[in-house]
């Protein structure tokens, strides 16, 4: 686990068996500049030659180091593993919610990352696609994912679409849907056939991110600074809702990782494995939490822990107030398992029991 402030980046290891890292992402409230520069070269600098990625899920401080390494190194991931929501019936919709958060939170506009910057830096640089989704082995058959279940992500999709036509205009989102469904053709086209170079992809993707800029002009103009809060935590939290969660299929240690899930309907899904599917494990080594440990995102695993168990919490320093939910602390001195977290200043408790932090060190080894 490494010491990304309030952001996540993890890496697996397995013997005989190439490296995942899951997430490289820091966000914009907490480190920043140098800082944040630091720890993305301390992750890099410890990466082996070949390794593979999985991005739990669309937001900026899960891949903006990723997109570091691609412009800065000659480091690159063979294997990339992301959530399914390409290939699916309303896909474009899901596209089309994950571009318009961008563009509510003026992420084009201030120069940020974006998922397509992430998107070109992955699909054109040799790295192979693969969607992910509740029940596919990944990994050569080491990890299975518990989530995202595709019929409910395409019904949540479409009814937030239909949804924000009556609140924001149906012809203001006609040229963002325009941009959706040929960034959808673009992704899909490069997992079935990985040839972004010869068929130069980056012409296109340069095209889509002059076209999105236009977008979030035209929203600018149109609302100035005013607008919807609420539009963007849904936004947000629908974001949220797609990470890919998995947990091991075969190995020696149990581990369960979380991206930013924690919708409490979802996870009744998942742990009652309601489509009989996927079921999860009976108790874990490792967990790493949902949302950065944050209140609203709690989950309790007391039923799937044990005293050896080891929590994972990227929750480190951070100017906004997003901390660490004292229930884990709670969790923690009831069952007396392990934590780690990335900073123990953020905590709204006191320290849970068996405590220990990776500040100011770069990583832990778990």
């Amino acid at each position: 686990m490494y010491e990304c402030g309030f952001g996540d980046c993890f890496r697996l290891r397995e013997a005989s068996q190439v490296d995942l890292y899951v997430d490289f992402g820091i966000h914009s409230s907490s480190w920043a500049g140098k800082d944040k520069i630091k720890r993305f070269d301390n992750v890099i600098a410890d990466m082996n030659e070949k390794k593979d990625f999985l991005l739990t899920h669309y937001h900026d401080d899960h891949f903006n180091g990723a997109i570091y390494m691609a412009a800065t190194t000659t480091h690159r991931f063979k294997e990339v593993y992301i959530s399914d929501v390409w290939n699916m019936p309303g896909s474009v919709y899901v596209t089309l919610l994950t571009l318009l958060r961008g563009i509510f939170t003026k992420s084009v506009i201030l120069g940020e990352n974006t998922i397509i910057d992430f998107l070109e830096n992955i699909c054109t640089r040799c790295g192979r696609i693969h969607f992910i989704s509740r029940g596919v082995n990944f990994h050569n058959g080491q990890y299975i994912a518990l989530w995202p279940e595709k019929n409910y992500v395409a019904r949540k999709a479409q009814r937030m679409f239909e949804k924000l036509q009556v609140e924001v205009g149906k012809s203001n989102l006609e040229e963002i849907e325009r941009i959706a469904n040929r960034l959808n053709e673009i992704v899909i086209d490069l997992a079935n056939d990985n040839d972004g170079i010869s068929k130069n992809y980056e012409v296109q993707f340069n095209e889509l991110r002059k076209e999105y800029l236009a977008v979030q002009k035209m929203f600018d103009n149109l609302h100035g600074d005013n607008y919807y809060n609420n539009i963007q935590y849904r936004l947000t939290r629908f974001g949220n809702e797609i990470s890919i969660v998995f947990q091991n299929y075969k190995a020696d240690r149990n581990v369960l990782f979380t991206g930013d899930f924690g919708k409490k309907r979802n996870w009744s899904f998942i742990e009652t494995n309601q489509d009989g599917l996927v079921r999860m494990h009976s108790w874990y080594d490792v967990i790493k939490i949902p949302h950065h440990g944050t209140d609203s995102y709690y989950h309790s695993f007391f039923k799937r822990t044990k005293v050896t168990s080891e929590f994972m919490v990227p929750n480190g320093y951070i100017n906004q107030h997003w901390n660490v939910s004292s229930k884990y602390n709670v969790d923690s001195i009831k069952k007396k398992n392990s934590t780690v977290c990335a900073h123990n200043t953020t905590c709204l408790g006191p320290a849970c029991h068996r405590c220990s932090c990776i500040y100011p060190n770069s990583y832990c080894d778990i």
